[in-house]
């Protein structure tokens, strides 16, 4: 019996990452170097069939800029690389609770022009966009990819 579907695991697994209980319950970030502690990481989760989640999050938007910049789209094309044959691709805009309404819109924003650029490379995927409040604040303005 299937008790958790693949995007609920993948997203669980990423609950560990933004939101870990202790220093030492996240193993991911002890011995990462300095660098690669900046930019979380794919995260690839193999399920059942031949399908792997795959969560990321995209590298930072310059200021307060939507438009993607090559190396977000580099990241997209990698990602749908990475899990041909996936469905389902969720773009998530992550901020923190307290912005201005405008800060609420310029990451959703930022979460449509990620799940519209991916569906110009594989228009056969399904995409979904949602916003999510974080309290990590080096994530605030990013945009969170699932593809599963």
């Amino acid at each position: 019996m299937r008790l958790w579907s693949k995007s609920a695991t993948a997203l669980a697994l990423l609950g560990l990452l933004i939101y870990p209980t202790s220093a030492g319950a996240n193993n991911l970030y002890q011995n990462a170097p300095k660098a690669q502690s900046e930019v979380l990481t794919i995260l690839q989760v193999q399920g059942n069939d031949s399908t792997t989640s795959i969560v990321k999050v995209l590298s930072d938007h310059p200021g307060a800029a939507t438009a993607l910049t090559p190396k977000q789209k580099s990241e997209i094309r990698e990602i749908l690389a990475k899990g041909r044959g996936n469905q389902n691709f969720l773009c998530t805009g992550t901020t923190l609770a307290g912005q201005r309404e405008s800060m609420y819109r310029v990451v959703l924003l930022r979460a449509q022009l990620v799940c519209n650029y991916a569906k110009s490379v594989d228009p056969s995927i399904k995409t979904t966009v949602k916003e999510r409040v974080i309290k990590a604040r080096k994530l605030n303005g990013r945009v969170e990819v699932v593809s599963n």
